[in-house]
């Protein structure tokens, strides 16, 4: 078997953990959820750790991160907000002159 076979057979093998634990996921929600809010927070979940750089495990890592949020969407706990960065305050140009090139807000 080639490297490329044998990369694509990891694809093809983690898809479907993914879609069977998707699967598992939507059973266990469904009274409290509809199926795509399931989805679309496995796919979220997901696409968050390929581009963390994840893929060993994806599927698991995925599911066990979407369990999380699910359950917390079920007790109305609200999600963490992310972090907004403050604005920052100009740079006068005595201060470029320094070396000065960004001043934190007061």
């Amino acid at each position: 078997m080639s490297e490329a076979a044998a990369s694509a057979h990891v694809f093809v093998s983690e898809r479907k953990d993914l879609l069977v634990r998707t699967e598992r996921l939507v059973r266990e929600f469904h009274p409290s959820m509809s199926a795509g809010a399931v989805i679309a927070t496995v796919t979220r979940c997901r696409d968050e750790l390929v581009r963390a750089g994840v893929r060993a495990g994806l599927a698991t890592a995925a599911e066990t991160m979407a369990r999380a949020r699910l359950q917390r969407g079920q007790t109305g706990q609200e999600p963490p907000r992310p972090r907004v960065p403050r604005p920052r305050r100009p740079v006068s140009p005595r201060q470029r002159a320094h070396g000065v090139r960004t001043v934190a807000p007061a």
